[in-house]
Order: C-alpha cells, then structure tokens, then sequence
C-alpha cells in the first residue's frame, strides 16, 4: 500500500518553490525562518547539502537541534534581503584557505605533514588519510587535515611544477 508523500518543507519531503520562504534577523541578530501559514523558526543555520560539487543548489535549514525544517533546492525567485542573508550567513561560517603553494611535505610516518602556503599565511596540515586529498573535475583539489578543516588548491594546474608534482605523486 502505498503511502502518501510527505508534505513540502518537511524533513525527507520535496522543497518549497523558494519565494515562499523568508529570512530575517530578530532582534538579537538571530537568523529567523518565514513559512506560509507556519510560525517563524529561531535560530535557523544554514548548511549547504553538497559544499563541493553544487554548492549554491540545495540548502538545508536547521533549527537549534540541528533538525532540518526547511529544504531549499534552489535560491532563485528569493527575495533580495533573504538572498543577501543566505549570502552573508554562508560567507561568515566558511573558512576555505586557498593552497598557494607547496613548500614540503613528510609522509614517512602515518599521517602526512604538509607545510604549505595558503592566502591566509604559511601553515602545517596533518593529514591522516589519502583519501582526504581529492581531485575534482574541475581541477581543483581539496584537503582535509586531521581536525577536519578544509583548504583548497583552486587550480593544480596554474601550481608552480614543484607544488603540482607533490600533491599529484599523494592523490588516492
């Protein structure tokens, strides 16, 4: 027997249309969620479902339990003050230091240290896994050092030969 599907907006169900949501900040600066014939949800968190391959498809808002209320598959149609809200809480809560360049890398022992610059300064990942270092389609690659933070090569190919050589010889 079939069941019937769950209604828009909910967890597992299909997305509103985008202009039937807002966004604003209350009083206390808290991002507030606007349904249709809903009460408002405070606090909200955006999370973007594929960071990586669809970045500006498919967010997911959550309440303070981190439960999804809301699936957003797609920003147009949005007002401009929510557009700008989505664009200014997604900028504020990532923190993606661009790989420059490839200084030395010691992979002689479990966990790979590698000492790189970024556009952010010079620093030392400590990767523990092969697999934390991905190349995409698009020709960049991502890493994922041991604390889970991300940094990105925008394009291995506009590396410098050296940086190029040490990143491609590890890629799983």
């Amino acid at each position: 027997m079939n069941e019937p599907a769950p209604s828009a907006g909910t967890p597992g169900g299909p997305a509103d249309p985008a202009g039937a949501i807002r966004l604003t900040r209350d009083e206390r600066g808290r991002l507030t969620l606007h349904r249709p014939g809903a009460e408002p949800v405070c606090p909200v968190r955006l999370a973007r479902c594929f960071p990586w391959t669809a970045p500006d498809e498919y967010l997911s808002i959550r309440d303070k339990d981190g439960v999804e209320v809301h699936l957003l598959a797609a920003r147009a149609g949005l007002d401009p003050a929510t557009e700008a809200l989505i664009a200014e809480e997604l900028a504020a809560q990532e923190f993606f230091p661009r790989i420059t360049r490839v200084v030395a890398v010691d992979d002689r022992f479990d966990v790979m240290v590698w000492n790189v610059e970024t556009d952010r300064g010079p620093i030392e990942l400590q990767i523990e896994h092969a697999e934390d270092i991905r190349l995409r389609d698009d020709g960049r690659v991502t890493f994922k050092d041991h604390a889970g933070g991300a940094f990105i090569v925008d394009d291995i190919a506009r590396l410098d030969p050296r940086s190029r050589r040490l990143i491609e010889d590890r890629l799983a």
